[in-house]
Parts: structure tokens; sequence; C-alpha cells
């Protein structure tokens, strides 16, 4: 009997109700939204942090001058990627400079963003030439650096505003060769999953005692401060919205306690606790509130993927359907309620004798 009254009141009030139900969507469609892309922004964050490069890197310890290649393969075994990095001079038209000899196979992750003109990668005798370099060597690409013994052709121009803008960058094992060098680098660059950060670092200082496993501090203090800010900022509108809606939803439901004084006048009359009255008009709004959640769920979840589509690009998933379901579902539903018993404190002061004598 009791939902049949619920159900009863839904459909004859279906004006009122339906700027409740429109308000709770509004809210469900909003929270889906924000909370879908509050819970991937992170990993999309992060993701976008390992195009600037390494948040860790292996040195030598003080006294030092080279770590082992094996750092790459106890790092990589970890779980995170790792590029050697080795080091040396050569004499280029009677002057100076520094050869770097990067494995391309495995720097191309932490490369991604130099300015490069021509080629990004080279092979057997070609090479890279940084901005700095090539404009005091008079360098350009097409043309032959003429290194004693080994000249090497420059099929691109790098400019990172690092160190590389100054140097010649070579494959691996050409500057290995070279320096006369074998299974040492001069550093190795490691990029690691911010949440498994210190664990990794950790892990590679206790296998790598005779290594400095340091943390790239700019890197990794910027990383963690857009997450930390992008998160927040998420998370406050999203509280904006839910007070917005509580307010409208509130509203609502004091007009429609006013419209049905009469009924409640009589219902009291005959007996009904106020308790009682006060959960048909919360029954009345939790059905609205499930229905403005699958509502809300399947418009939010496609706002989400276009937002972050044009922000991250790629297409969107949503990895975590069920618990954003869930955390909608109850934010709807408690707005819903709180709203509602707001609304509902109206009961407790109709006099059923005034009402029923029609003043």
């Amino acid at each position: 009997m009791f939902w049949k009254f619920v159900v009863a009141a839904v459909k004859f009030r279906r004006r009122r109700l339906l700027l409740a139900f429109s308000s709770m969507t509004v809210a469900a469609t909003l929270a889906t939204t924000l909370f879908s892309i509050y819970s991937e922004i992170e990993g999309r964050v992060r993701g976008e942090f390992r195009g600037y490069g390494a948040n860790l890197v292996i040195a030598p310890f003080s006294g030092l001058a080279t770590v082992p290649l094996s750092a790459v393969a106890q790092a990589e075994h970890l779980g995170a990627r790792a590029s050697p990095l080795l080091l040396t001079t050569a004499i280029l038209d009677e002057h100076p400079v520094v050869l770097a000899g990067l494995d391309f196979g495995r720097s191309q992750p932490f490369t991604t963003y130099w300015r490069v003109q021509g080629a990004r990668t080279v092979s057997g005798d070609d090479c890279l030439a940084g901005t700095l370099a090539a404009d005091r060597f008079n360098l350009a690409i097409g043309r032959a650096a003429d290194l004693e013994r080994h000249p090497c052709h420059v099929t691109g121009i790098v400019s990172t505003g690092g160190p590389e803008d100054n140097q010649l960058i070579l494959p691996y094992d050409r500057v290995a060769a070279r320096a006369q060098v074998f299974g040492v680098a001069s550093l190795i660059a490691v990029r690691a999953d911010g949440g498994r950060l210190a664990q990794v670092r950790d892990d590679l200082q206790s296998r790598l005692p005779g290594t400095d496993v340091r943390l790239i501090q700019a890197v990794v203090q910027t990383e963690t401060a857009v997450v930390l800010k992008v998160r927040a900022a998420f998370f406050l509108l999203m509280l904006v919205i839910l007070v917005i809606t509580t307010l409208s939803v509130t509203s609502n439901f004091s007009e429609l306690v006013l419209e049905r004084s009469r009924e409640i006048g009589i219902l009291k009359a005959i007996g009904a606790r106020e308790r009682r009255i006060a959960a048909l008009f919360v029954s009345e709004s939790a059905l609205l509130a499930l229905l403005a959640t699958a509502a809300g769920y399947i418009i939010g979840n496609f706002l989400a993927a276009e937002i972050a589509r044009s922000i991250f690009g790629g297409v969107f998933t949503l990895s975590a359907a069920v618990p954003v379901l869930l955390f909608v579902g109850a934010v709807t539903l408690a707005v819903a309620i709180v709203a509602t018993m707001l609304a509902a404190a109206r009961i407790w002061r109709i006099e059923p004798a005034l009402i029923l004598r029609g003043d």
C-alpha cells in the first residue's frame, strides 16, 4: 500500500517532480562526468609527464666515473623504463666536442619533448647535432661532422634547452667503441610510475650499492603538484554542484509539501505519524534519484569521454565503471534524501484541525 501511494504521488504530480528529477539528473550527469575524469586524471597526467623525460637517474657514486650497464635490466625488472647515456669527448675542427651515446631503442620515451629538425633517431655512421653545437661548428642536415677517425653524417638538429644542445648524439655502441669502454654508462635515465617512485628508487639503491640513485626533483614535484591541483579543482567543483543541486531539490520539495498540505493534514488526522509521512516524501525522492542516476550516468559518461578526448586526445575508456556508478548513485541518493528531509521539516508544523477547517 505504501509503495502504491508513492507511485501514485509521482504519477499525479509529474510537473513538480519533473523539476526535481531534472535537477537530480543534472547533478548525476555532472557527478559522473567529474568523477569519471577525477578517477582517471592521475594516470592521464602522469602519462603526459612521461613525455618530459626521466624522474630518476642512476649516477656514479662519489669517486667513480661510470655505472654498470646491468642497471638498465635491474630497472626494467622493477617495471620502470630505463635508457643508458654514455658521454665522452672528441675533436671536431680542432676543438673539443661532447659526444653523447644513446640507446635509441630505449631512449625514445625519454626524448618525446625534444624539438628535432630531420630524423629523431640514428644508426650506423649518422648522428644528431644539438643546436648550439651545430651553430658553433657550422653543421646542418646532410653535412658531415669531421670527427677524428670516425666522421658522422648529420641527419637531425636537436633543441632541448638542456645539455643536448651542445652535444653530438650518436648510437651508444659507437660512442662506447670510441671511448674504449664497455658494459658501463655515464648515467642511466629511469622513468618509474609516480605511485611506485619511492619504492623503485629504494629497490634500485639496494640492488646497485656502487651507484647514487637520485630523484629528479623538478620533474617529480611538478608532476605531483599538477595532479594534486587538478584533482582538488575537480573535487571543489563537484561540491559546489552538489550544494546547488541540494538547494534546488529542497526548494522543489518545499513547494510540494505546501501543495500537499491538505493531504498531509488528512493523513495526520487519521493517525499517520509525521515520520511516516516524511518517509513517504523521502521514498518519492529516492525513486526519482534512482531514475536520475541511470539517466545521468549514461549522459555523464558520454560527456566525460568528449572532455577527456579534447584534453588528452585519443580514446577515453572508463576503467572504474562500477565504482563510478556506485558513487554517483550514492551521491544522488544522498542529495535527494537531505533535500527532502530539509523540506519535510514543514510536515511537523502542519495542524490537521486548521487544514480540515480550510484555514
